[in-house]
């Protein structure tokens, strides 16, 4: 089942200027389009949010949509998708360096060059990371 959510309408009351359609490829696995008008090229262009971007805009859409709509309408949801997860992934990274920098196991891992344990240990660190700073991720 795909859900749209459109924005109101600029010009043309049977034109939407921006909507938001939810395709579902397997179960668990939603991917949002983003169609945003090109009044110069008289058309849609497109853009699709997967991962990080779909559970945001999945959140937005089921926990917030006035909010939602609100982006919608004033065609600022891209601008606010992209801006929040660069913020989460920089913060992810910037803890995740915390975590490797404090990690015995990891500093002994690297000093006896056992890399294969250093990159287990440091996406254990990430998976931490982004677990302890996801509920920031969906503040507005």
């Amino acid at each position: 089942m795909n859900n749209k959510v459109f924005s109101k309408t600029m010009a043309n009351p049977s034109l939407a200027y921006c909507y938001i359609e939810e395709c579902i490829n397997e179960p668990d696995n939603k991917m949002y389009r983003y169609y945003h008008w090109d009044s110069k090229r008289r058309m849609y262009s497109k853009r699709t949010f997967r991962t990080d971007e779909a559970r945001l805009v999945n959140f937005l859409m089921y926990q917030k949509p006035d909010y939602l709509m609100q982006l919608l309408n004033e065609c600022r949801l891209y601008d606010y998708v992209l801006r929040k997860v660069r913020a989460y992934n920089k913060a992810v990274d910037r803890q995740t360096s915390e975590f490797c920098k404090n990690d015995q196991e990891m500093q002994l891992a690297l000093r006896l060059g056992d890399m294969d344990k250093y990159a287990a240990l440091e996406r254990s660190n990430r998976h931490k990371a982004e677990e302890m700073l996801r509920d920031s991720f969906y503040a507005a």
